[in-house]
């Protein structure tokens, strides 16, 4: 059954007739069952949404099965009335028998394989072991023993990013392989060259395939600083050493990296209001309001312009024996590199509002963070740091309904209030 929240939105909007039934798993469960009986019986747990409101609505799901069966990776794209051309050609262009069609309400639903934005996900994932075999051979091919194995699949963005893991015996990982749409990849890979000289622990490229739109990269062994900050009880957590490597990022040489498009943050921020207000109209006009004054003082200040990571929290942090590694670098791009501190603190921020981190902690955190980087030659100028914690937190209040959380429009309310309280503070711990 839909949450009243989600509700409110199929109510809202009609133009999609599938919206109802991507966004409800029982419902989308007892439809897809009948139809792929090879999944046998599954629990249907949506986590993540890409809404177009009046265009189109991605959810991926995840398929729980009893035992020890693996779940399955799918997801579920509704389509606007009338678009059963658009369904016709996802069905043409997606391979395997695993992409199912439910017509009356023009939705399509696929797995990695079916994927037809992700050709490398496809060959990676699909029954072919010749295509996989082949693939895996420009993307590894310093490693032929690792040609015949399966990646094993860590994330999966439909339409966007398929993330597996190479093993070398079970528990043994040896290197991370991505598919992106083809477009993405040369920024993808870019973004790892970069890294590689910077003073900080990075992955390192080892090879691409700009037809299949895959990359490989090493294996960075450790433990998330996102899982180690949410132990309950934990030892120091490295912050200063995490705001020291951002810094040596943000002093590293910039060539062949792709430079923001003037406006940009400011674009994601009147993005995300819109989003809020389409999704929790209660609070649009307060979001509306945020990102036009946020846009309009950074107008109004000098910025410092050289490389940033462009996704940087807790979760792009490894902790391992060797000491703190940066990861991801899909977004690395030459804008404000201040923008880095700011999606970092309010990623913690976010992550004391959800419960995963003690109350008092983020400020506490924050606080290490910035301390490190000033010490490593960083000048996280106040005005600047607090504009883009406040513009973070607005982007980051779609996210309650965008990854499904029980409760979202009071977590998204949560969020936008933090933001609004950021804009005004004016000056951050330093």
């Amino acid at each position: 059954m839909l949450a009243p929240a989600d509700a409110a939105i199929v109510a809202r909007d009609r133009a999609v007739p599938g919206l109802a039934l991507v966004l409800d798993p029982e419902a989308l469960g007892a439809r897809l069952a009948p139809v792929r009986p090879d999944l046998g019986p599954f629990v249907a747990c949506a986590t993540y949404v890409r809404y177009k409101p009046g265009t189109s609505c991605l959810v991926a799901y995840r398929l729980d099965r009893p035992g020890n069966a693996p779940a399955e990776l799918v997801f579920a794209k509704a389509y606007r009335g009338g678009d059963g051309a658009k369904l016709a050609k996802a069905r043409g262009k997606a391979e395997g028998s695993d992409v199912v069609t439910l017509g009356s309400e023009l939705v399509v639903v696929a797995g990695g394989a079916g994927d037809r934005d992700l050709p490398g996900a496809r060959r990676l994932q699909g029954g072919d072991g010749d295509a996989r075999r082949r693939l895996l051979g420009r993307l590894l091919p310093e490693s032929p023993e690792l040609w015949e194995t399966a990646p094993r699949v860590l994330r999966y963005k439909p339409e966007r990013r398929w993330v597996g893991v190479v093993e070398r015996g079970e528990g043994n990982p040896v290197a991370l392989v991505k598919a992106y749409r083809r477009s993405r990849l040369a920024a993808a890979a870019a973004g790892l060259r970069f890294a590689a000289p910077a003073s900080c622990r990075s992955p390192r490229l080892l090879g691409t395939a700009p037809r299949a739109g895959a990359l490989a990269s090493s294996w960075v062994p450790g433990e998330s600083l996102s899982d180690v900050l949410a132990r309950p009880a934990r030892p120091p957590a490295p912050l200063a050493e995490v705001g020291s490597a951002l810094a040596a990022l943000h002093q590293a040489d910039p060539s062949g990296l792709a430079s923001l498009r003037p406006g940009a943050d400011a674009r994601a921020a009147r993005a995300a209001a819109s989003l809020v207000a389409t999704v929790l109209p209660s609070s649009g006009p307060a979001a509306a309001g945020l990102a036009t004054s946020l846009s309009r003082q950074l107008d109004e200040r000098p910025r410092p312009v050289g490389p940033r990571h462009g996704d940087f929290s807790s979760d792009q942090v490894v902790c391992g024996a060797g000491g703190v590694a940066l990861v991801d670098f899909d977004d690395v791009a030459v804008g404000d590199p201040t923008a880095d501190v700011g999606h970092f603190l309010a990623a913690l921020v976010a992550a004391e509002l959800d419960g995963r981190l003690a109350p008092g902690s983020a400020s506490a955190l924050s606080g290490e963070l910035l301390g490190g980087y000033a010490a490593a030659g960083g000048f996280p100028r106040a005005d600047l740091v607090a504009i883009h914690t406040s513009m973070a937190l607005l982007c980051l209040a779609v996210e309650p309904f965008r990854l499904r959380r029980p409760g979202w429009p009071i977590r998204t309310e949560g969020l936008l209030e933090a933001a609004l309280a950021w804009s005004s503070a004016g000056a951050v711990p330093c």
